[in-house]
């Protein structure tokens, strides 16, 4: 049996990365034959926030090159695992129903208009949100990494299963930390691609100042790209403790490890109760977990089935809640070492890739 990988995007975006690439590696162990297609890496396809500048005709060209090249390479006992439902699913959906392959939609995020509805009971007002259900209906099993789709999917297919994102735990892994133990450096790093994002490290920005008076030997380290992130670092120069504020572009995935290894407290707000947020599965979370670093985050979503509050991390409901529990973490460095050994624990034991890979390889069995 011969699985194949396909997304959008490019090797450097976790939903390629860790669920396309991961996944597909992780496979190769169990004896199963892989291969992954990108749109961005095979295709040469823009990815990211540069997606956006990509018109109809330019994703139906591409969509034709994929088809005659997925044709190709797929044969009637190949399973299609498609990640994410977006303009790319035409191919694979097309080649599916030619070779009547088996076929997976793999669904991390949530790129549907927060409150759909159904005019008149059946006109959708999204029809990305329509489309969606008729992918999860025709796919043999449906995979989630997140407990809120899984909700959302089971109402279209009976076969929904759980599999978090994760992280690859022989990259991320705790290192020498010949950090200065005087300082504090508190962290946030992804893409702000869309304004919620920079609402949620202005955030950051505006805890961090609550407590940078008190605490002097305390810095916030800020890594990322997009439209919003450039005008948060465009604005910096307004903010009181900027001196504080170390601001990094885009890290290729290759060197997060050594990134994180240079900090000490993780921070993974999400402001917004939104259906986004709570469909995310939090790859950054992982990441900060597996390097044995302490994390705060919101009390939202994933995050809160991933963090046990006070053991392996805090979780906070509200402004004042996030500033109190970055507060114990500066002052207590015992609590930040114990904290970070046992969100380590967590990850090696629930959310590595080779524990996800595995639990894959049996879902595929059952097709």
């Amino acid at each position: 049996m011969k699985t194949i990988f396909i997304t959008r995007e490019g090797y450097n975006l976790s939903g390629a990365r860790v669920r396309c690439y991961g996944f597909a590696r992780e496979l190769n162990k169990h004896n199963i034959e892989t291969e992954v297609f990108s749109f961005a890496d095979d295709l040469g396809a823009k990815y990211g926030e540069k997606e956006f500048e990509m018109g109809v005709s330019e994703k139906i060209k591409y969509n034709i090159q994929a088809f005659k090249r997925l044709k190709k390479k797929i044969d009637n006992n190949s399973v299609i695992f498609m990640q994410r439902f977006n303009y790319h699913s035409l191919a694979p959906f097309l080649v599916s129903l030619l070779r009547k392959n088996k076929f997976i939609f793999d669904c991390d995020d949530w790129n549907i208009h927060e409150n759909p509805v159904y005019y008149f009971g059946f006109y959708p007002s999204s029809k990305m949100e329509y489309l969606t259900r008729q992918i999860a209906k025709y796919s043999d099993i449906c995979i989630v990494a997140s407990k809120f789709l899984k909700g959302y999917l089971e109402e279209f297919n009976s076969k929904v299963y759980y599999i978090p994102t994760g992280v690859d735990t022989d990259i991320f892994k705790l290192q020498n930390n010949n950090n200065d133990s005087s300082k504090i450096t508190f962290s946030w790093l992804g893409t702000a691609y869309h304004r919620e994002m920079q609402e949620n490290i202005k955030f950051i920005l505006n805890s961090f100042s609550l407590l940078a008076d008190k605490y002097s030997n305390i810095f916030l380290n800020l890594a990322g790209e997009g439209k919003y992130f450039d005008e948060i670092k465009n604005n910096l120069s307004n903010f009181r403790y900027k001196d504080r504020v170390m601001i990094n572009g885009w890290i290729s995935p290759d060197r997060i490890p050594d990134y994180l290894s240079k900090i000490d407290i993780g921070l993974l707000p999400l402001i917004q109760d939104t259906k986004f947020n709570k469909a995310k599965s939090p790859t950054k979370l992982f990441e900060y977990m597996a390097m044995a670093k302490p994390t705060v985050s919101s009390n939202i979503g994933e995050a809160a089935e991933i963090i046990q509050d006070t053991e392996n991390g805090f979780l906070a409901k509200t402004k004042e809640e996030f500033v109190e529990k970055m507060q114990k973490l500066i002052e207590n460095p015992e609590l930040r070492q114990k904290m970070g050994e046992k969100a380590q624990e967590t990850v090696e034991e629930n959310y590595s890739l080779d524990v996800l890979g595995k639990r894959l390889y049996e879902i595929l069995k059952t097709i």
